[in-house]
């Protein structure tokens, strides 16, 4: 996408590019994240490009409809990725009045027939979506460099403090404490068998585990009994579990156990085992 300042799209890709960088983006269930690297001589200016999509992005409609096609050849690689197929089953276990329930990904019939079918301009709605939620008080920036700090500061106030800020509640709270992510013991009773794409054989138990209030969320935040938990699970040395199916029983070839998923309003936590043709 153009910018104000730099309208050809792709310009800040192009200098990154030549000046041995490189920038990505992703986007989690709350978070969206962009960033970039190149070489430390050219920081300020790659810092004044990147600032300006913050600032006044242009969203012509002929780069939204070619970013379109991007999400969909993303889609198309992910339907045949087991990791994303089980996510997508995963989904099912969730109070379908939570997004945590919905279509994550989108792609291009989702966005583009979906969103005609129901008179939905898309590119109307994605002004209106980045001009609420694309705002200061809802982004964080971290900068990295060999300059000293007052010279990171004053290229950071200067390009960036033009950043809109519509003082505006991050999306979570619309449904954070207020709509149930799941109902746990229904989800309990309830285990899926999956036919993966390549030849693997595996186990994931998964918990969802939802906050009561703030304080619990802030509460497990510092305490981090789930980290304890994981580590006591996924621990490989002797007379741990993963010892005991794997060498003494030959059961499996590898377990861990992690949070998968922290959110506003819930944790995921599971367990991950690795079978044997046993």
């Amino acid at each position: 996408l153009g910018t104000d300042k730099y309208p050809v799209e792709g310009d800040l890709d192009n200098f990154l590019s030549l000046h041995g960088g490189s920038s990505n983006a992703f986007t989690a269930s709350e978070d969206t994240c962009y960033y970039f690297s190149l070489s430390q001589e050219q920081l300020e200016p790659a810092l004044d490009r990147f600032s300006r999509f913050f600032v006044a992005p242009l969203f012509t409609a002929a780069a939204t409809d070619r970013e379109l096609n991007a999400i969909e050849s993303e889609h198309a690689k992910n339907l045949q990725q087991d990791s994303w197929r089980m996510d997508q089953v995963s989904k099912l276990r969730f109070n379908p009045d939570h997004p945590a329930s919905k279509f994550g990904t989108g792609n291009k019939f989702t966005l583009k027939e979906g969103t005609k079918a129901q008179n939905i301009d898309l590119r109307t709605k994605l002004l209106e979506f980045h001009g609420k939620y694309y705002s200061a008080n809802q982004m964080t920036l971290a900068v990295c460099g060999r300059d000293d700090l007052d010279t990171l500061e004053k290229w950071v106030t200067s390009k960036f403090s033009d950043v809109p800020n519509a003082d505006v509640p991050p999306p979570e709270a619309a449904w954070a404490g207020k709509i149930p992510p799941i109902d746990v013991k229904e989800a309990a009773k309830t285990a899926y068998n999956i036919v993966p794409v390549i030849d693997e054989r595996s186990v994931e138990i998964e918990w969802v585990i939802p906050y009561t209030s703030k304080a619990d969320r802030e509460d497990r935040l510092y305490a981090k009994p789930q980290v304890v938990i994981a580590s006591l699970i996924g621990h490989e040395g002797k007379g741990s579990l993963l010892s005991y199916l794997k060498n003494e029983k030959g059961l499996v070839t590898a377990l861990g156990a992690a949070v998968f998923e922290d959110v506003a309003d819930y944790i995921t936590f599971g367990v991950s085992i690795e079978l044997t043709s046993e």
